[in-house]
Formats: C-alpha cells, structure tokens, sequence
C-alpha cells in the first residue's frame, strides 16, 4: 500500500508540473511537423486484466492537453472476471494519462500515434461467493496500470488502437 501512495504522489507532483508548460489545445503540431490526434478523442475498447482473467470494456476522452505531448483523459470501465468460488464485477471511475512519443520518436505519419499511458482511479466492486467459502472483498478500491499504445487513423475522424502493459485492450478512437 505504501508503493501506491509513492505512485498517486508521484502521478499528481508530474500533473500538476506540467500544467506550467500546457500550451494551446488546438495546436496539434509541434516543432518537427510531427502530429498527434489526442485533445478531443474518445477511445473505447475491450479489454483484458492480467492479474485476475478479467475481461470488460473501458472508454477514455481526452479533455486536457497538459504539456507539448501529454494529454489527460476522463476514464471509466467495467471489468469481471470469475475466480472458481466466486464472481467479481468492478466499475471504474478514473483519468488516463497519455504521453505522445511522435515527436521524440521522429514520427511524421498524420496516420500513426505512438504513446506511453498511465491509469489511475476507483473502482467499486461486487463479489459474489459461491458454496462455503465465504470472506471479505479482496480487491483494492484504488486501481491503476501502465501501458504502450499505438492508434492508426483511418481518418481524422476514426481509428484503431491497441494498448498493452498491465492489462491489453483493443478498441476504437474518435476524433470529436
């Protein structure tokens, strides 16, 4: 538990430090012609937790631009997953965070984002026990995980996109 609040302290210090270096959220171009399509997406997608089996859905909008290649995003999900002798549900509730590597990566592709993702956030779970065993809720209310992500643009409007580390999940982006 101690590691988690070195994280959450560790995710806020870096949050709030970038606000120092947000720029315009309609500028999409950086300095070497390399673009990314994050302020303004809604990204949903199937997915799958390593830890438990789970599997479920979760949908992301990225809403702020926090610094030349960061954006932050609204998240929520739902995930379930069935242990033998009893069923697990858990709705989150959380942001994402998202670090576009294009630039630094020489990506000059309008149809290619590469990027880093970090999740943190609440989840609220039901357990459903089955025969004898009987015990209290062993899933933490606060969830988090790291990952690497690609989209592919179809156009500016829709695309794929794929994001493993701590779970996986595939899925679809919208640019409103």
């Amino acid at each position: 538990m101690k590691n988690m609040y070195k994280i959450i302290v560790t995710v806020l210090f870096f949050t709030i430090t970038n606000f120092g270096f947000a720029q315009d959220n309609t500028q999409k171009k950086s300095s070497n012609n390399t673009n990314y399509q994050g302020v303004g997406s809604l990204n949903v997608g199937i997915g799958m937790g390593f830890n438990h089996g789970a599997s479920g859905i979760n949908a992301d909008y990225e809403f702020l631009q926090l610094g030349q290649d960061f954006t932050m995003g609204a998240a929520l999900s739902y995930y379930g997953w069935d242990t033998g002798y009893s069923k697990h549900n858990t709705f989150g509730l959380g942001v994402r965070f998202r670090w576009y590597a294009d630039r630094v990566l020489g990506i000059t592709s309008n149809k290619w984002d590469v990027f880093a993702s970090g999740d943190i956030g609440f989840g609220i779970t039901n357990s459903n026990y089955y025969g004898e065993h009987q015990g209290g809720n062993n899933v933490s209310p606060i969830y988090w995980g790291i990952g690497i992500g690609t989209k592919y643009h179809i156009s500016e409007k829709i695309g794929i996109q794929a994001i493993i580390g701590t779970g996986a999940q595939i899925g679809v982006t919208f640019g409103l």
